[in-house]
């Protein structure tokens, strides 16, 4: 058997194993998600918007709660020497601006 067959025998028993959980769950992910529109599109005005109103508040809370400030550091970056190069003299480096040697 070449490596090439092991290899594609290999996937499909992976995608076998994988597959069928991830299935099952988004099934049963969209049968509640079914069942509760319907029950929601049974309720009467109110009831449907005291809970948009819930689930609002909810989504507001885990959005303040999720990220908090985070206050950034200033970064001051050197700036590298200037190699100043003249034909027939030596090599000589001159500090940036702000530095001392």
């Amino acid at each position: 058997m070449k490596i090439r067959h092991a290899l594609l025998a290999l996937f499909a028993i992976l995608a076998i194993a994988f597959m069928q959980p991830l299935v099952t769950f988004l099934g049963g992910l969209t049968l509640l998600l079914g069942a509760g529109a319907l029950i929601f599109r049974d309720l009467s005005p109110a009831s449907q918007d005291a809970i948009e109103h819930r689930v609002l508040g909810w989504l507001r809370q885990a959005r303040v709660n999720a990220t908090p400030e985070v206050e950034r550091a200033t970064v001051r970056r050197r700036r590298p020497p200037v190699v100043v190069k003249e034909p027939g003299s030596p090599l000589v480096l001159t500090p940036s601006r702000g530095e001392e040697r």
